[in-house]
């Protein structure tokens, strides 16, 4: 039975805004809202904060480390890195889109980073890539990936 091309098209058009998901427009200022908590905790050596934005499966995977997969790790890898380090970086979101109950972000991050053990004090930025879930209409971190923006000495940028 075919289906008249005004219905069709309705359908269709259902079809296409269900996977299309929500705008940037609408999801771009709620990432950007968990990325200001992120720095704020992150200012504030907040370990519980840091581990409530994620998740229960939320995984951290900063450059040259392990991946840190759910809360226990999560909470044992900001305790590590607070244990050793003072960060005080701000985020500048550069792209977002959301399917669904999934999102993605792509950001900027820039500040210090300082060496407790020696006080030396650097200047940092970050590529990161944050892919969100929401969760009971929460939206939650589920992948924090990040990397330096920044070529190391003898290395050849590509």
């Amino acid at each position: 039975m075919a289906l008249p091309s005004t219905r069709r098209a309705l359908l269709l058009a259902g079809m296409l805004a269900a996977f299309a998901g929500t705008p940037r427009a609408q999801t771009a200022p709620e990432f950007q809202r968990i990325l200001q908590s992120y720095s704020a905790a992150l200012d504030a050596s907040d370990v519980e904060t840091l581990v409530g934005l994620y998740g229960p499966n939320g995984v951290f995977m900063g450059e040259g480390a392990k991946p840190a997969v759910g809360s226990d790790a999560l909470r044992a890898a900001y305790k590590t890195i607070f244990g050793t380090l003072k960060v005080r970086l701000k985020f500048s979101l550069q792209d977002a889109e959301q399917s669904g109950d999934l999102g993605w972000a792509r950001a900027l991050s820039t500040g210090t980073v300082k060496v407790l053990a020696t006080g030396a004090e650097t200047q940092q930025s970050f590529n990161l890539l944050v892919v969100f879930r929401r969760e009971s209409g929460t939206w939650k971190i589920r992948n924090y990936i990040y990397a330096s923006d920044k070529t190391a000495p003898g290395e050849v940028p590509k």
